[in-house]
């Protein structure tokens, strides 16, 4: 009996269990916003006065790797706004490793948009604000653009909706032993320069031919969470996009993610995370209401899963349950899934004979109860007594009394209603008894 609670364990360990998704959430940073100060930059051609300066990150799991970012006939990748995108006059570049690490102090290059396989120039890595430890080398006295009549430099502007200031903190940080440019560093397909480099003018980036990839094991962050940064766009209209990434797991494996709407391929799966605005519903996947394409949670989960056996033709049929487990149906002896029928359905193939073969008194009972009948079971009998749901509460050798009888005591348990088991040498025989 022990074996088959450990086997009724394990087929809801299957059911419930989920694997560790390898994507495990999408962060966009309001990283900046310009003020008039900035659309001075003399060297960079000034980025407009209230621009923002988004960075998106894929979170990953533990010792995952950022393989690609793509686009192909199934799944578009998309980058718009509704204005332009801001490109450094001379020093924009369509990638984070191509911006000159010595550039980043100068003007409102650190303001460039680029695509990234988590690098932000050539000897730094981009990572959330929050998450930097080594202050800023790119803002207010760090800054040499502008003009002269500014003081102090520029990237000087402290709103709170970025949060934390570049003065404070710019979110770069060492290589840390990585290489410059992703291993094997390979882009394919429709040209990014045209959106992406020195004083381009365009506010979107669509396509369904375009691969930014690296070498196995892909690209890690450099921060506790994984965090891999992806892009870095700035411009004074709304942003949107749709992303599909590939990324390898610890153990090789590479797990696409597509952007939901698509066509959905094997070996790929669907993810909300992956557009922006998101489309928010029910994220949690313990209730009936959960929505795998949902990219945030709008409070809509309010059904609990409670799995069970939703067959009316099976013996343990469950009234409460609302997820149906066939693994969990029971039908008959030989017909139980592999589970114990005598546990799960206690009546199931147990002969309940009438009252004259198997008399319980007193039934309503205060705790003592006499069987008449027992004999007709067999010697050397194993009385068992279950609860109303089939669970046995205990278990012992009986011996029948001289007139055929024997004696249970009901009396150290809750009032309720019971089934008592004989096992004996000719069959099983049951009968149920109240306990008040």
């Amino acid at each position: 009996m022990r074996g088959t609670l450990v086997l009724l364990l394990c087929l809801l360990c299957v059911t419930m269990v989920r694997a560790q998704p390898a994507l495990e959430g999408v962060l966009v940073e309001t990283y900046y916003v310009s003020d008039a100060n900035d659309a001075t930059d003399v060297i960079g051609g000034g980025v407009p006065d209230g621009s923002v300066t988004y960075r998106i990150f894929l979170d990953l799991c533990d010792g995952c790797g950022l393989r690609a970012i793509y686009a192909d006939a199934n799944h578009a990748l998309s980058l718009t706004s509704t204005a332009p995108f801001f490109n450094h006059a001379d020093r924009g570049r369509s990638f984070g490793h191509q911006i000159n690490n010595t550039a980043l102090g100068e003007g409102t290059v650190a303001l460039d948009s680029y695509m990234s396989l988590g690098r932000a120039s050539t000897l730094r890595l981009g990572i959330p604000k929050a998450d930097d430890p080594d202050g800023s080398s790119v803002g207010g006295t760090n800054n040499d653009g502008g003009s002269a009549a500014i003081s102090g430099g520029l990237l000087v502007n402290g709103t709170a909706e970025m949060g934390l200031p570049l003065t404070t903190s710019d979110g770069l940080v060492p290589l840390g032993g990585q290489p410059a440019v992703p291993p094997s560093f390979l882009v394919s397909g429709d040209d990014l320069d045209a959106v992406f480099r020195d004083e381009t003018t365009a506010g979107e980036f669509v396509s369904t031919d375009t691969r930014i990839a690296c070498a196995t094991p892909g690209v890690q962050g450099a921060t506790p969470d994984n965090l891999v940064l992806i892009a870095q766009l700035t411009t004074t209209g709304g942003l949107e996009f749709r992303l599909n990434v590939e990324i390898e797991k610890p153990d090789g494996t590479v797990q696409k993610y597509v952007a939901p709407g698509d066509t959905l391929l094997l070996g790929e799966e669907q993810s909300g995370l992956l557009v922006y605005p998101p489309d928010c519903g029910c994220t949690d996947p313990d209730f009936l209401e959960y929505d795998p394409a949902a990219g945030c949670d709008d409070g809509s989960c309010a059904t609990a899963i409670v799995f069970g056996c939703l067959d009316p033709s099976a013996c343990n049929f469950s009234s409460t349950a609302n997820f149906n487990v066939p693994q969990l149906c029971c039908y008959s002896i030989s017909d139980c899934n592999g589970l114990d029928p005598y546990l799960v359905c206690p009546t199931i193939g147990i002969e309940e004979r009438s009252p004259a073969e198997l008399l319980l008194t007193p039934n309503p009972t205060h705790g003592q109860v006499r069987i008449s009948g027992a004999d007709r079971v067999g010697a050397s009998l194993m009385i068992e007594v279950m609860d109303a749901s089939g669970r046995s509460l205990h278990r012992q050798p009986a011996q029948v009394l001289p007139d055929g009888s024997l004696d249970a005591d009901l009396s150290g348990l809750a009032d309720g209603a019971y089934m008592i088991v004989l096992h004996g040498g000719t069959g099983r025989a049951a009968a149920r008894v109240l306990k008040l």
